[in-house]
């Protein structure tokens, strides 16, 4: 049976997953920096970005981000999720740390941001 090169293919995958790498740092970059805005319209102690777009090469372009927020009001609930959707242009997944199961992973393998005060 007659073998084929594949180093073509191999060098699109690589650099696909590249690209999708350098959208989530992106993506991780533009979310802290929406944190930073939000913290100024919505009160909140911490946040931490979890899920794929805290991961190295798992996040995807139609990828949500999920954030989950330590302090974050019940009435500031939606307009948290949808100021950071627009900024970020994309869904958003908020959760309140407090009342979830996980919370100990997601500090554990969340980014964290804290705010400056």
């Amino acid at each position: 049976m007659a073998r084929f090169s594949t180093h073509l293919l191999d060098a699109a995958i690589a650099r696909r997953r590249a690209e999708r790498e350098r959208l989530r740092q992106e993506i991780v970059t533009q979310a802290l920096t929406a944190l930073d805005e939000l913290a100024k319209e919505v009160p909140f102690q911490e946040a931490y970005l979890f899920g794929s777009v805290a991961r190295p090469y798992q996040f995807h372009p139609y990828s949500d981000v999920d954030i989950a927020f330590v302090g974050l009001p019940d009435e500031h609930f939606f307009r948290a999720m949808a100021f950071l959707s627009r900024k970020l242009g994309r869904a958003v997944d908020v959760v309140q740390l407090e009342s979830v199961r996980w919370k100990d992973a997601i500090m554990r393998g969340g980014i964290r941001w804290k705010g400056n005060g």
